[in-house]
């Protein structure tokens, strides 16, 4: 069987979904399967890839791209899976790319599958016009994309519930994020030495972007965590500015920091594993759609975080995670207690470790797809 992978970004761009088609295209041909991916790229042409063919198309999602496209896919002949990776800016047009959905109408695939990473803009009360334009838009979209494809899917049941809602009639399934991050053994971990923080303690990672609204988060947590002298932080990936920013503000806690600076997801999991414990809290709590917790849970180290409104049962129960309340105080106890017993921090991380394998991780999500497409496994 074909299957061709229609996605916005791809490697050597940085990006998640490009990370995520990656690792996802490899586990198909891993299986026999015959993989192509369709991304803009500078340089056009097809090169291979660990037994993908990777197609490049026109920068820009404009007409010529999807002339490209178009072209491309109808030079294949034989049975295939057209597989959409779905964010609506990922797309162009200002986020609002109606012209790809509409010409998705026109192609008529018999196996059209679409994979919504995200639906669409939030809307909210009071927020500006345009966003209100953009949330309107990317649910018109969606609402196409449901007419058109045989089967949807989306990571978590907040995106399930939105897109039931815009398509009744559709079929959409879960398909559970899995880590774009890569690990060792944890024997193959760093020294804590290599971390470069300046004196001996426990080590608390964040793995994170360190966007704005995370950023927020944390500042206002941080310091009453660091009340305990015994707890370091440790920011995997580009933590300068916000250690810089913070400092200014608490400067007795500037030596318990110290960041890897800005780093792909393939130099990730060394760092996550060094940690004694991972901080993962989110301003909306925890969420399987977020990359940064699920690379978390596939790491094995026991994860600190917070419940929400988009935190779905299986992060809830069966101790996969430590849930605080949406509180500092709450937060530094909870790592305490982690930090304290050893045993217990092993339990959580073995669970979470546990609940990665057996619904998120790569083989996970390559058999749903190749059984909603009709394959024997």
């Amino acid at each position: 069987m074909q299957w061709h992978i229609i996605t916005g970004e791809f490697p050597p761009q940085l990006g998640g979904v490009g990370d995520y088609t990656r690792r996802l295209a490899a586990g198909l041909a891993e299986t026999g399967e015959d993989v192509h991916v369709w991304t803009p790229e500078s340089s056009p042409g097809t090169r291979s890839l660990d037994g993908i063919e990777v197609h490049c198309l026109p920068r820009e999602f404009g007409f010529e791209w999807l002339r490209a496209l178009d072209q491309g896919l109808s030079a294949h002949s034989g049975e295939r899976v057209v597989l959409v990776q779905y964010v609506p800016h990922m797309y162009g047009w200002k986020a609002m790319n109606l012209g790809f959905c509409c010409w998705l109408i026109r192609r008529r695939e018999r196996i059209l599958f679409v994979m919504f990473h995200e639906v669409a803009f939030p809307m909210k009360a009071g927020q500006p016009w345009k966003h209100h334009l953009l949330a309107i838009v990317h649910r018109v979209m969606a609402w196409v994309l449901l007419r058109t494809v045989k089967h949807a899917f989306t990571s978590i049941e907040p995106y399930r519930d939105l897109l039931s809602r815009l398509g009744p009639n559709a079929d959409i399934s879960l398909l559970r994020l899995f880590s774009n991050v890569p690990f060792d053994k944890p024997e193959n971990a760093f020294a804590k030495s290599c971390l470069g923080l300046s004196r001996a303690g426990s080590v608390v990672g964040i793995f994170s972007s360190f966007s704005e609204e995370i950023t927020a988060v944390l500042e206002d947590t941080l310091p009453t965590v660091l009340e305990n002298s015994t707890i370091q932080i440790f920011l995997i990936g580009p933590g300068d500015t916000f250690i810089q920013h913070f400092s200014r503000r608490y400067p007795r806690f500037r030596e318990r920091f110290n960041t890897s600076g800005r780093l792909n997801a393939l130099e990730a999991g060394s760092y996550l594993q060094t940690c004694d414990v991972l901080l993962q809290i989110y301003p909306d709590g925890a969420c399987a759609a977020r990359g940064t917790l699920v690379a978390a849970l596939a790491s094995g180290v026991p994860v600190v975080t917070m419940a929400g409104p988009l935190t779905e049962p299986l992060l809830k129960h069966g101790g996969v995670l430590a849930l605080a309340d949406p509180n500092p105080i709450s937060i530094r106890v909870v790592l305490e207690e982690l930090l304290a017993d050893p045993a217990l921090a092993g339990r959580i991380g073995a669970a979470g470790r546990h609940l990665y394998e057996t619904e998120f991780d790569v083989p996970v999500a390559v058999r749903k797809l190749r059984q909603t497409a009709g394959i024997p496994a």
